[in-house]
């Protein structure tokens, strides 16, 4: 029968590899390089390059596929390299003891072996070994009666034909037997069929090194070729990233350039709508934050910004300090800017630097907004801020639109009332009026005091601003009409009754939810308020540690967390409103909380009116009491003067001397406010100087029936008999002199000064009250007029 034959394989040098690779791999990715390219080109419309595109392709698909060619050889060789490394030196160890020499690729098993070469004949039966198995000597008999294997190589008898076999040709891999008992000889016998032969331990000519030790051996030599080698191929790698990136880099810069010279064109001659949207994709690139950045650290450097800038020393002039004064400087800018250049809305932009001075004007109110509000602004074009505007208040397309800020989530676009004042017919608005609305419309940072929140919150309700978290039903909170009136808490009562049954909120989930909080925390400020109000008592707001430090029995809990103390008394509104909207079984309503406040609510606090000049009552005061209460009045003007500009009030006292002369005390050089309180009221206890009178002053705060309000405090002390610290006082009187802060964005502004305490009878109030603005009036300062800020409606 005939043998079939086994084809041998192929053998593909790393020549032949090469050029394969290089025909069925890096030739057809060219093409469909080139093919992409040229469908992404008909895709996009843009037709105007395609040649230039298409000799791009082809010189960048030649460099690729010399790139792939050489990735391909370096690999081919890298295997030939491996092959190559698997047949290195090896070397003869002899250990010291005198044991069984032994062969290695490497170093040897000892530092005291011997390391000897071996000679050609030893290296190809080394590499014999490797390739067919592990050499065994099989001696058998002349007479063919035996034939084994022996240990030692050497055979029984002379006559025995002694061979070698390798274990791959008579071991199946994944099989071993054990060897048959030898049997007694029988003569003219046939030779016995060769038998598996297991693995035993080689004689020492033999290598006893596995085949798959042998095949991992590498040389110091085929490592350094490897990583030769491998830095190819990583070079190969990098040079089709890098062409390929350099190619797509080029097409970008190719299409920047493009649309630059689209834009000039459509600056020159204006474009369609078509046109315009072209443009789109560089504006949505645009990052106006940083722009808005550099703009306002140009403006305080005076240093220039790309593009340049229009009426820089204008601008330079109109001192952009954030102050609100600068609002008035900036308006007045853009009326001149008006007045003298009749701008035009379609020739203004192609005027050099124009629309940066607009922009620099825009970034200006926006961060003017943002440091009133204590809020960040974050700037974005328009087609960056349609996706955040919401589906019911599109962002139309303008002029004015271009740029828009985005401040606590409420949509600010500056750049319409400086258009306006440039190119409008009739501004309606100017500059500051703008920025005083966004600051009053937008919701301010949670208070640290229950005063300050009061006060936020119904100033930001009543003024339609914002308050974080929003308010939940406010729109039925102004369908009830609210004005501080004892009939607004009855309609007030009437709709959390309405909204009880209708919504039947769970009382966790109310009391937690933000904006349902803010409802059941603002119907609290209003009933407290509108108490105060009415009654024109005093009105206090702690929260629950401040409560429990006069209320060490109280618990904590929602109802408790804000408490309000009217003319010295505990209430809890908050329970109130709680108690309606969410207990079982509500048993109060607001009307009549409120009236058995009032009830118990002492006699209002008496306002010192300017008309009290007018009044002809002396009411028996004698002359030094008269003085005295004169003296207050005028001390009251100058502390008040000190406060004009923002600064706060120094603890001061003023000691009467000889006739109409009298120092001032300054106690603020003290290491600590209670320190100098303590110093000050000592010197009001003692009179050291013997003086006929002293007044203090100091800053602080009044309670009034609107709410914690900054005020002056005047307390006078007059001393009878002989100037002496032993005599009693005969007369005492206190009064606080209530003002808006110079840094409230409506100004500085002076309230009517309120009588809290006068150890006189109410008889003599209207001639106390005469001579205290007598004083006032005495004050006389060039640059101060008290009667100037004056508001009598608080």
């Amino acid at each position: 029968m005939a043998e079939a034959t086994k084809s041998a394989p192929i053998a593909y040098s790393p020549a032949r590899l090469t050029g394969l690779v290089t025909e069925r791999i890096a030739h057809p990715l060219s093409m469909f390089w080139n093919s992409w390219l040229q469908f992404r080109s008909v895709l996009t419309g843009d037709q105007s390059m395609n040649s230039q595109r298409s000799e791009a392709a082809q010189s960048a698909t030649g460099l690729v596929t010399a790139s792939v060619v050489v990735l391909c050889a370096a690999l081919a060789l890298m295997v030939g390299a491996d092959v190559h490394a698997r047949a290195g030196d090896r070397f003869r160890c002899i250990p010291a003891d005198g044991g069984e020499s032994y062969t290695s690729p490497g170093p040897c098993r000892s530092n005291t072996d011997t390391r000897e070469p071996l000679t050609e004949q030893e290296k190809a039966d080394a590499q014999a070994t490797e390739s067919r198995g592990r050499a065994f000597v099989r001696c058998t008999a002349a007479d063919g009666r035996y034939s084994k294997f022996v240990l030692n190589g050497e055979c029984p008898s002379a006559t025995d034909i002694r061979t070698i076999e390798y274990a791959k040709q008579a071991i199946q891999p994944a099989r071993e037997v054990t060897p048959p008992p030898e049997s007694p000889a029988t003569p003219l016998s046939p030779p016995a069929p060769a038998m598996p032969v297991p693995v035993v331990s080689a004689p020492a000519s033999v290598p006893a090194t596995l085949p798959a030790r042998v095949s991992n051996a590498r040389s110091g030599t085929g490592w350094v070729v490897k990583l030769g080698l491998l830095a190819l191929v990583g070079l190969g790698i990098w040079g089709i990233f890098s062409l390929l990136g350099r190619r797509h880099g080029k097409a970008k810069a190719e299409q920047r350039e493009v649309r630059a010279k689209a834009i000039a064109r459509n600056r020159k001659n204006p474009a369609s709508d078509k046109e315009l949207r072209q443009d789109q994709p560089i504006r949505d690139r645009i990052d106006m934050q940083q722009k808005a950045q550099d703009f306002l650290a140009a403006l305080g450097t005076g240093a220039d910004v790309q593009g340049g800038m229009a009426f820089r020393g204008a601008l330079q002039q109109s001192r952009l300090d954030y102050s609100m004064e600068s609002l008035d400087r900036v308006d007045q800018l853009l009326s001149q800017v008006r007045t003298k250049f009749s701008p035009q809305r379609e020739s203004w932009q192609n005027q050099p630097g124009a629309d940066n001075f607009c922009l620099m004007l825009a970034f200006y109110l926006g961060e003017m907004i943002s440091r009133q509000t204590h809020q960040p602004i974050k700037w974005h074009t328009r087609e960056q801020a349609v996706p955040l505007m919401p589906a019911d208040m599109p962002l139309p397309e303008a002029s004015w639109s271009r740029v828009v800020g985005i401040i606590a989530a409420s949509i600010c676009v500056p750049l319409a009332v400086i258009e306006e004042a440039l190119f409008g017919d009739s501004p309606t608005m100017t500059c500051k009026a703008f920025v005083e609305e966004r600051v009053a419309k937008l919701p301010k940072p949670p208070a640290g005091d229950e005063n300050e929140r009061c006060a936020q919150m119904l100033e930001a309700f009543f003024n339609d601003g914002g308050i974080l978290g929003t308010l939940a039903f406010r729109e039925q909170l102004k369908l009830a009409r609210l004005d501080y009136s004892l009939a607004s808490l009855e309609r007030l009562d009437q709709l959390l009754r309405f909204i009880r049954p209708h919504i039947k909120p769970p009382y966790d989930a109310f009391i937690n939810n933000p904006d349902t909080q803010n409802f059941l925390r603002f119907s609290g400020f209003y009933i407290g308020m509108t108490v105060a109000r009415v009654g024109a008592t005093s009105v206090k707001w702690l929260d629950f540690a401040q409560a429990k430090k006069f209320a060490p029995e109280l618990e904590f809990q929602f109802e408790t967390s804000c408490v309000c103390v009217l003319s010295g008394r505990f209430y809890f509104p908050l329970g109130l409103v709680t108690e309606i909207l969410l207990h079982p079984d509500a048993q109060r309503s607001v009307p009549e909380w409120a009236n058995q406040a009032l009830q118990v609510a002492p006699s209002p606090i008496p306002s010192i009116l300017r008309s009290s000049v007018q009044s002809g009552s002396e009411s028996s005061l004698d002359a030094p009491t008269a003085l005295a209460i004169r003296k207050a009045g005028r001390t009251a003007a100058w502390s008040m003067f000190m406060v004009e500009g923002g600064s706060s009030g120094a603890l001061t006292v003023f000691v009467q001397g000889e006739g109409d002369a009298g120092t001032f005390r300054d106690f603020s050089m003290y290491g600590s406010q209670d320190s100098a309180f303590e110093a000050a009221h000592s010197r009001m206890e003692t009179n050291p100087d013997q003086a006929p009178f002293q007044v203090m002053s100091f800053d602080g705060y009044a309670n009034l029936h609107t709410g914690r309000t900054d005020a002056l405090t005047i307390e006078l002390r007059t001393y009878t008999g002989e100037r002496s610290s032993n005599q009693a006082e005969s007369f005492t009187m206190s009064v606080a002199c209530p003002y808006r802060n110079a840094n409230d964005p409506k100004g500085f502004a002076i309230y009517s000064p309120k009588l809290l305490d006068c150890s006189a009878e109410a008889a003599m109030r209207s001639a106390i009250f005469k001579h205290f603005y007598l004083g006032i009036q005495e004050f006389k300062v060039k640059e101060f007029d008290w009667f100037h800020y004056l508001d009598e409606r608080i």
